[in-house]
């Protein structure tokens, strides 16, 4: 069954404007980076996950680029509108395009524009989740169970690390209006020290070169539970050095000569975000009820997996994207000497960690007492692979205990991942999963020594 199923694209992206020599370097980029790039005449009504509008090098009226974005909100209404426009546009012309999309400022290298297309596809993701959950949990009548999703508005604070001079300055009066609090420093240690101390809405990140230890930071911010979701922008003097940040781990961009005009609203729309990102991670988080998760195990039930998957298996089919799956069996490893097995604890510990390690958009839920189904939405199967090597990995190497025993237990996983095949049902996704693990079982014994 899996050699039937073809390579998906992670996103399909609509392109319009531009000439056709900048058209072929972006199809090229973006198959590069995973995804499909087409032109909106060869799209037709298939739905798309972003649209692309290229203006460079097009004087275009606010009129003119309304109609282009109404048009492409006609075909896709769910999708998101990215504008890609020149660094010397005017401060008029840009207002004008804000109200229609997000703007990009691009020369020659896209790999801004990509990971700018990466991090509005991560928000998308985790807002269909809330979304497709809610309507589970009203299926179960779970509705009182679930803190309310909102992103407050208000003063923001805000931090500016890096080295003082024109650009800091600049970036803390364009920020004066918008903010409670600016705190400037000027080194990577300061600013690690400022986000451990204090709360920020949103940072701007003033590195010298990119291999500058705020690069470092910013990498390391993303990751960390706490800072993820706090947007960094990095101002630059030249578009193609996105290019560079971008593969050390900076996500939203803008041009220093910008700083006095846009800088305070894009602020304030990513910290918006922010806020709205983070509020949709604690519901994900925090929906619980009486057969909605697991109580020992934290993962969901059987019954919301009847209900959520196969809503999550229609909207995969619904709109192409892939969705894939990861089938975990968690074993306990035999003690010499006769010591007991550990009990249920032990297990249960081994199952919550499952929810740490894998995303707020992901469905975990128990099909069996040892064994865990990983739902993905939008996850290819070579990402789904990845994330199963990363929760064998730490399940393995993570030491448990159980309930009034002295005694330390690790565990095994045996771990598969696949591509949901097309139209499969949830009830077919969990034999799949079953299948799988036989398999791979089977393999494992065979090759022993």
């Amino acid at each position: 069954m899996q050699e039937d199923i073809g390579a998906a694209p992670k996103a399909r992206i609509v392109y319009v404007g531009g000439e056709d020599e900048a058209r072929s370097a972006l199809t090229v980029a973006f198959e590069d980076a995973g995804y499909a790039l087409v032109s909106h005449e060869d799209a037709g009504r298939m739905d798309a996950d972003i649209g692309l509008i290229d203006l460079r090098g097009r004087h275009v009226s606010s009129r003119k680029a309304q109609s282009i974005a109404g048009l492409l909100r006609k075909s896709s209404p769910e999708s998101s509108i990215l504008i890609i426009i020149d660094p010397y546009i005017d401060e008029t012309a840009r207002c004008a395009l804000r109200r229609h999309g997000e703007l990009v400022v691009m020369l020659t290298k896209p790999d801004g524009l990509i990971e700018r297309c990466r991090q509005v596809l991560r928000l998308r993701n985790i807002a269909e989740e809330a979304g497709e959950r809610l309507k589970s949990l009203a299926g179960l009548n779970r509705l009182n169970d679930f803190p309310p999703i909102s992103a407050p508005a208000g003063a923001l604070r805000v931090l500016i690390a890096g080295e003082a001079g024109p650009v800091a300055l600049s970036a803390l009066n364009a920020l004066k209006p918008i903010t409670e609090q600016s705190v400037c420093v000027f080194s990577a240690g300061q600013a690690l020290r400022a986000v451990e101390n204090m709360r920020f809405d949103a940072a701007i990140f003033l590195p010298k070169r990119d291999s500058d230890p705020l690069m470092s930071l910013a990498r390391s911010l993303r990751r960390h539970p706490k800072h993820a979701n706090m947007p960094i922008v990095f101002p630059l003097h030249d578009p193609d050095d996105a290019a560079e940040y971008a593969i050390r781990g900076a996500s939203d961009f803008m041009l220093t000569g910008h700083i006095g005009a846009d800088l305070a609203p894009k602020a304030q729309l990513a910290a918006r975000r922010a806020r709205l990102q983070k509020s949709m991670r604690k519901f994900l988080q925090a929906c619980e009820g009486d057969g909605v998760r697991d109580a020992g195990s934290g993962a969901f039930t059987a019954t919301f997996l009847a209900e959520h998957g196969a809503r999550l298996c229609a909207r995969a089919d619904q709109t192409g994207r892939t969705m894939s799956m990861v089938t975990l069996r968690i074993e306990t490893e035999s003690k010499e000497h006769g010591e007991a097995e550990p009990g249920r604890r032990a297990l249960h510990q081994a199952a919550r960690l499952i929810n740490r390690v894998t995303r707020a958009e992901d469905m975990v839920a128990r099909v069996a007492t040892n064994t865990f189904l990983v739902m993905m939405p939008a996850t290819t199967e070579r990402n789904a692979e990845k994330a199963a090597l990363r929760i064998q990995g730490v399940l393995e190497n993570t030491v448990f205990r159980s309930a009034g025993d002295d005694l330390l237990y690790g565990v095994n996983v045996n771990a598969v991942a696949c591509r949901r095949p097309e139209g499969l049902c949830i009830e077919e996704c969990v034999a799949l999963g079953f299948a799988l693990l036989r398999e791979n079982t089977e393999v494992a014994v065979s090759n022993a020594p």
